[in-house]
């Protein structure tokens, strides 16, 4: 098991606003939504710092579109027994950009600046994202280094594959050393956190080089969709 705890994510402010959009811009092109933009990303610069744990784990088969690793945990559903079919591994991790922004949002929503928190709430979501990029960018490197390949990345609640699964996840990783809990009822803390698995072995794998927005139940009527190139930079 791989634990990070000082993962380094740039708040690229291009490439956010370019992400967003019309509606953006045109607040920017006032006073008050520059003025509370540019606190938000001074803000998220400081207290934005990734953290992650992940680990592969044999696979001991896969049967009727359940996974069922060596040791015997299982987890399966929607597209994940598709797009990792052929991997002799199954990658897991969990990731999180920690509580702190959360913590700062609130203080500017009490102080009466909700357009300032509601600006860091954005600015979260883009980080942890990225850092979910970043983390599958790694796993694919160094799986190539080895001469392996790896699967498209799915997250549990994303697709029709069960959020039920992130029990499992967190059965298999020790994310008390992020900092990362689940709840009874499946939400993570700190909310900016998000669980992936992603396939890897020496053959060619169900799905490659896809974004796990392909696999969306929502994928046809979400706005953010299209415009994920500009936010993560796969252009």
């Amino acid at each position: 098991m791989t634990v990070e705890r000082d993962w380094p994510i740039e708040i690229d402010e291009a490439r956010i606003v370019r992400g967003e959009g019309e509606n953006l811009t045109r607040i920017l092109s006032q006073p008050r939504g520059r003025a509370a933009w540019t606190g938000a990303l001074a803000d998220a610069r400081e207290v934005v710092h990734g953290a992650a744990v992940w680990d592969f784990l044999p696979i001991q088969g896969i049967t009727h579109g359940t996974v069922t690793l060596a040791g015997g945990a299982r987890m399966g559903g929607g597209p994940l027994a598709e797009v990792i079919a052929g991997a002799s591994h199954l990658g897991v991790a969990i990731c999180t950009i920690g509580a702190a922004l959360g913590a700062r949002a609130r203080e500017h929503q009490r102080g009466k600046d909700m357009l300032r928190g509601l600006f860091l709430d954005t600015l979260g979501t883009w980080a942890v994202d990225r850092l979910r990029q970043e983390i599958c960018c790694r796993l694919e490197d160094e799986a190539a280094a080895a001469g392996l390949r790896v699967s498209t990345s799915l997250s549990p609640g994303e697709s029709e594959w069960s959020i039920k699964d992130q029990t499992v996840i967190f059965s298999l990783l020790d994310a008390a050393r992020i900092g990362v809990t689940l709840s009874a009822s499946l939400v993570m803390a700190p909310l900016k956190s998000l669980t992936l698995v992603m396939g890897r072995g020496a053959g060619p794998l169900g799905r490659e080089g896809e974004s796990h927005c392909d696999y969306c139940t929502v994928k046809d009527r979400c706005a953010y969709r299209g415009r994920r190139a500009a936010h993560t930079g796969k252009d």
